[in-house]
């Protein structure tokens, strides 16, 4: 339960963690589109009060020449043009309410003058438009012929030299209705480019989205920070403990390996003296075997604390250039009686007589000495033992020791390679220990594989030419 506990333990701590990067870069960027938003509204509000400025020019200018009568027409034109030649404005128009009457300058299509014109203001494709209606008073008669510029010898229409004839009294006189001539209700129509709002506007979300990414980096950039400054604590932490740890190995295998040599200095003692004896007694086959037992039981105990010595022994391999299909002639010739014993043959691939490998070759002959012995225990009467030299696509060798035994347990292999564990009687559980510890002073790999068609293989990988 405690392992299972301290499993569920890791999410909920990078969840809780990356709450605690995300909830910062969220509350950043809610304050950054509240500050885009009040940006993006105080441009538009500048293009609003904009277009009121120009719109009560416009109005107030109607109204102040509606006395004009018809010259209010030309007037109103000329300032309809000017208006349209301003800036940011794309078009203007001054329509009557029943349609009839409608002066328009600039880019007056994409006014949109259907009947009856919506008023207010409207952000459009186009642009921003606004449509404000007003009134003005019925029509005033202008000055009359006598009185206007120019005027002649008479004071009535047609008098005079004809010099009293202006062009507003003619239109006045001829009965043409002016453009106040309706109910008086008027619509005027305002376009004004959006394009440099809009620009605007994209750059506040530019510089908005900058900062938003700074402060997600600037973020990210502490939580490495701190991370890593956490796991160089924690690596030093480890350090500090592999080197006690080590150190006390270290003086124990020194103490193990004393104790060992002081055991087998008297078993030696033992064993000699026990042989002697052995040989004063031939006429007692009874004592004579019982000496020979325990001649046994000395070399046994002797054969243990070799291994354990070799174990312990500190291990630093001495890098040369070892020719591969010279140790395994060796270990096939070392190995020979136990093989015959079994009536077992030793296949192998060997690679070229001239193919080297850099190893410690005492090493790698003690290492694959263990693999081979195992494997013959382990084959039936009259199998096979395969060894097999194999090249990866980095150069890399990998040698395989296969052999026809029951193989390994599924619960029993992550125990192979751990000292003092054996599945055979009489083994001390050293030599795969002894295999993984030369391996691992030379950066390789020791493993074990399921053969697919029943058996074992044994393999050391990494080893390189």
């Amino acid at each position: 339960m405690t392992v299972m506990r301290n499993r569920g333990a890791i999410p909920w701590q990078r969840l809780t963690m990356l709450v605690a990067l995300l909830l910062p870069w969220a509350l950043l960027a809610a304050w950054q589109w509240q500050e885009y938003e009040a940006e993006r509204e105080a441009a538009r509000e500048t293009l609003r009060r904009q277009a009121d400025s120009v719109m009560n020019a416009l109005v107030g200018g109607v109204r102040s020449h509606r006395r004009l009568g018809r010259f209010l027409e030309e007037q109103l034109q000329g300032v309809l043009d000017e208006l349209a030649k301003s800036q940011d404005v794309l078009a203007v128009a001054v329509v009557s309410a029943d349609g009839k009457t409608a002066l328009k300058a600039g880019k007056a299509g994409q006014l949109n003058l259907s009947s009856p014109i919506e008023t207010g203001q409207f952000w459009d494709e186009a642009g921003f438009r606004c449509a404000v209606a007003f009134q003005l008073p019925p029509d005033m008669p202008g000055p009359g012929p006598g009185m206007g510029p120019g005027m002649g010898q008479g004071m009535g229409p047609g008098r005079g030299g004809g010099r009293g004839r202006g062009g507003p009294a003619r239109q006045l006189e001829s009965g043409d209705p002016g453009p106040t001539a309706s109910d008086g209700r008027f619509v005027a129509v305002l376009l004004l480019d959006r394009a440099r709002t809009d620009q605007q506007i994209q750059h506040y979300a530019l510089l908005r989205i900058l900062v938003v990414a700074a402060g997600g980096l600037v973020i990210l950039s502490v939580t490495l920070a701190w991370r890593a400054t956490m796991r160089l604590a924690d690596a030093r932490g480890r350090t500090r403990l592999l080197e006690t740890e080590a150190r006390h190995l270290r003086e124990l295998s020194q103490a193990a390996a004393g104790l060992a040599h002081e055991t087998r200095n008297p078993l030696g003692l033992i064993r000699g003296w026990t042989q002697r004896l052995a040989q004063s007694l031939p006429d007692n086959p009874q004592q004579h075997e019982q000496a020979q037992a325990v001649i046994e039981e000395c070399d046994r105990v002797t054969a243990r604390i070799n291994q354990f010595l070799a174990f312990a022994r500190p291990c630093e391999p001495k890098m040369a250039e070892v020719r591969l299909a010279e140790v395994i002639d060796e270990l096939a010739g070392l190995l020979e009686p136990d093989l015959d014993a079994k009536h077992l043959t030793l296949a192998h691939g060997l690679p070229r007589p001239d193919e080297t490998v850099q190893a410690d070759r005492e090493m790698l002959r003690q290492a694959l000495f263990n693999l081979l012995q195992n494997a013959v225990v382990f084959s039936p009467e009259g199998g096979s033992v395969e060894i097999a030299v194999r090249t990866g696509e980095d150069s890399c060798r990998r040698i395989e020791v296969a052999d026809r035994g029951p193989g390994v347990a599924r619960e029993m292999v992550d125990l192979l390679f751990t000292p003092y564990h054996t599945t055979r009687s009489g083994g001390t559980g050293l030599g795969l220990a002894i295999v993984r510890r030369i391996a691992t002073a030379h950066d390789w790999r020791a493993g074990y594989t399921p053969r697919p068609d029943g058996g074992s293989i044994f393999w050391l990988d990494g080893i390189h030419g």
